[in-house]
């Protein structure tokens, strides 16, 4: 399996990385960030920011093949391809 690893949880990289794991279901990927409180929100039923139906995508792609994690090190050493998505 590819897997994917997008650095930076937050308006581009999270709801890119969710699209992507829709549409690619083959593909695991992973969202990390070092704020705890953002990843915890991405793990949460109230997401850090809002876009049109992006719930439901979370929704349908979350523990499947769409992950949220602080353990940057362990994804980026994972991934086969690393998104960088930070200011």
């Amino acid at each position: 399996m590819v897997k994917i690893c997008c650095i930076g949880a937050g308006y581009v990289g999270g709801p890119t990385m969710a699209v992507i794991a829709l549409k690619c279901p083959d593909i695991e990927v992973a969202v990390v960030d070092i704020s705890v409180p953002r990843i915890n929100a991405w793990n949460s039923d109230q997401l850090p920011i809002y876009e049109p139906g992006l719930d439901d995508v979370v929704k349908q792609c979350r523990g499947k093949n769409l992950f949220f994690s602080t353990d940057v090190e362990k994804h980026v050493r994972e991934a086969d391809i690393v998104f960088v998505s930070v200011n």
